[in-house]
């Protein structure tokens, strides 16, 4: 147990030579035409080359000539050279004209890794699959993004509620309607704040003044909006502000000294002078309360519990008048 984590350590401290220029692009050409992906063998030397790719894309290198190699791969028994691929996939696959008739000659695997046992095979394959622009697949798209929204897997509602604001560009005004509807029936059905805050975020990006759409999941989305994601809250409260703005009723006296009139009606004025002493006003009347500062003898627990007496105090005597 020993030996395989300290070669598991020795592995990751490794990775960093991906980064470096020491090695060849050419070389890694030609491991991946001499590799056999089928091979358990050939595993690590793939499972290198992959790393090499992903590193170079990280430091904005063009690697998209090995396009034709990586998408042989989707297929292979491995699960961490498989993720890999997909993020390689992901982010070449509408890189060029080349790149895009590859992957529609892999748009097979693609759609059998929809239905894979792992849960996170399936949203990096729904995620390739929705980021190739071909209109031919279009139709193929759709159903694989209404397939992925019944998964079991939050994680895959998640990225079919994200590819739908990828989607809905590229339709005509039909299939528009028709990806819409799907956005209405996620915010209307779905209860997982992951799914919630990115169908959110697609609603802002597909169709933001159809804010008629949250009528019936307005309180859910108010009641979820706590356990979102911070990305996505700030998503969803501009919503709900501008749906607050046109569907709610307008508070009276606004714009007339709201705040004033507030104070005005509870008759209560608090106000902490420099010196530490709390001024209650009620109507006309002032009323002095210390405030303990170390000076007095009375603790700041006490006398915060006395301001509060006494604000009732004055609030009961108000009503008796």
């Amino acid at each position: 147990l020993f030996s395989s984590h300290l070669a598991s350590a020795l592995s990751t401290i490794s990775d960093s030579q991906f980064f470096q220029d020491s090695i060849s692009p050419s070389t890694i050409r030609l491991q991946f035409e001499t590799s056999d992906p089928s091979n358990p063998n050939s595993t690590p030397l793939l499972l290198n080359n992959m790393k090499w790719l992903l590193a170079s894309m990280s430091k904005g290198r063009d690697v998209s000539d090995f396009f034709p190699h990586a998408v042989k791969l989707v297929s292979c028994p491995s699960l961490e050279i498989r993720k890999m691929v997909y993020t390689y996939l992901t982010h070449y696959a509408d890189h060029n004209q080349t790149c895009r008739d590859l992957a529609l000659l892999s748009i097979n695997a693609f759609q059998r890794d929809l239905s894979d046992s792992n849960a996170n095979i399936r949203p990096l394959a729904l995620r390739v699959l929705t980021s190739i622009r071909v209109m031919d697949v279009l139709q193929i798209q759709i159903l694989a993004v209404q397939s992925s929204l019944k998964d079991t897997s939050p994680l895959v509602r998640k990225c079919a509620a994200n590819a739908l604001a990828k989607l809905y560009p590229r339709c005509d005004s039909d299939n528009q309607v028709s990806l819409v509807e799907i956005l209405s029936n996620i915010l209307q059905e779905e209860s997982c704040t992951l799914v919630i805050s990115s169908a959110m975020v697609s609603f802002v990006e597909m169709c933001p003044e159809r804010l008629d759409l949250l009528h019936g999941c307005f309180r859910k989305i108010c009641h979820l909006l706590t356990d979102m994601d911070e990305w996505g809250q700030i998503v969803v409260l501009d919503v709900l502000q501008r749906y607050c703005r046109v569907y709610f009723r307008r508070p009276e006296e606004v714009g007339q000294g709201s705040a004033e009139v507030i104070d005005r009606q509870r008759r209560v004025v608090r106000k902490i002078l420099e010196d530490g002493t709390v001024t209650v006003r009620h109507r006309d009347d002032y009323r002095e309360i210390g405030n303990d500062n170390g000076n007095g003898n009375e603790d700041s627990s006490s006398s915060s519990s006395s301001e509060d007496e006494n604000g009732h105090e004055l609030v009961a005597n108000k009503k008796n008048r």
